[in-house]
């Protein structure tokens, strides 16, 4: 008699040191061979030992893959028989993904949601506010209006909207914050590791040999944990923060101009910068470029973000690069594994923190 071949993996170029986790690598791999139909439903895969010898990975790593196409309810792990593609749901589910804006960060993290949610058959309907929390409103009630199966918000937390939200939340819906989540209620959120940032940005001056550090922050609980992490690396390495060199905005009326005119006032000013973003970093370079102070010679700069006017900023910007991308495939993953669960499991607070990393340009 005989016998039937088991499926092999074919070849994967796995990126050992990248952004997307190896195992989650692994995971979407099977899964394109279970979606396009070269593991039919039915089809055992070959045993661990074997499959991961196959892809070049440990049993372990292998092991978080399969879990992750379980959860995916790609695969079904049975005890003493083995894994198996089992019957995906056949309902399509339908998300909304509301963003305050349409802008590079906002395309990038589009972008990660879709890739994860594409084999599914998903349908992604992509709202913006416009930074308009009136506007923000309306979309939030089109939530259970237009029956979406779940949302990701990246919202603004203005008391306008706010409201609805802890309505939607309180209700059991399935909704996965990025960036700001209300701490009010437990709630899923994904954000990148801020505290980390401030810190990697704190350092990156004080190594290149700046005492008086500046910072400009705003009231947002995810810049106020950029700052937290930039006094963190001050007080780590024995530096006095000047709580006079930090400035909070608190209103849109808030000029980068204004602030850089005024710490170039003091008697002694800063010798080294940490802007929010890589937005408020460039007007910065630029208006302490108009007042005949060079960059990084004088005075040293660092944004956050990574965005493409880090680039094209003269000088290009050090920056704090955010993986937007990562932050919209695991807010993705999340929503997939929430609308599964009961209404009531939903209500818990849970936070996945996406790592960042300091890109060194010419700015500092």
């Amino acid at each position: 008699m005989k016998k039937t071949k088991k499926p092999r993996a074919s070849s994967l170029s796995l990126v050992r040191n990248g952004s997307v986790p190896v195992y989650e690598q692994i995971a979407k791999h099977l899964l394109d061979k279970i979606s396009s139909g070269q593991m039919p439903v039915g089809t055992k895969l070959p045993g661990t030992k074997i499959l991961a010898k196959e892809l070049g990975v440990n049993h372990l790593t292998l092991r978080q893959a399969l879990q992750k196409l379980e959860q995916l309810g790609a695969v079904s792990m049975e005890s003493g028989r083995g894994t198996f593609v089992i019957p995906r749901e056949s309902e399509t589910i339908s998300v909304a993904l509301i963003l305050p804006n349409l802008n590079e960060s906002s395309s990038r993290i589009s972008a990660g949601v879709q890739e994860v949610l594409a084999p599914f058959s998903a349908q992604v309907s992509i709202f913006h506010f416009d930074e308009n929390p009136e506007l923000e409103r309306e979309q939030l009630a089109r939530l259970q209006n237009e029956k979406f199966d779940g949302a990701i918000v990246f919202p603004s937390l203005d008391p306008i909207s706010l409201k609805p939200l802890l309505n939607l939340l309180i209700a059991g819906y399935p909704l996965v914050f990025i960036d700001r989540a209300p701490t009010e209620l437990p709630c899923w959120s994904v954000l990148s590791d801020n505290f980390r940032g401030g810190f990697l940005a704190a350092n990156r001056l004080l190594d290149a040999g700046c005492q008086r550090l500046a910072c400009l922050a705003t009231e947002i609980g995810t810049v106020h944990d950029r700052l937290e992490g930039f006094k963190r690396a001050l007080n780590d390495r024995g530096h006095v923060v000047d709580h006079s060199l930090i400035h909070t905005e608190h209103s849109e009326k808030f000029s980068v101009e204004t602030i850089v005119d005024q710490w170039l006032a003091r008697p002694a000013p800063p010798d080294g910068i940490f802007f929010p973003n890589d937005f408020r970093a460039s007007l910065g370079v630029r208006r302490l470029t108009q007042l005949g102070r060079r960059v990084p010679a004088e005075i040293k700069v660092v944004g956050f973000d990574n965005l493409s006017i880090a680039q094209l900023s003269l000088p290009s910007l050090t920056t704090v690069a955010q993986n937007f991308a990562q932050i919209g495939r695991t807010a993705a993953e999340l929503l997939r594994e929430m609308v599964s669960l009961e209404p009531e499991k939903r209500f818990v607070a849970r936070r996945e923190i996406v790592p960042v990393e300091l890109i060194a340009r010419e700015s500092a």
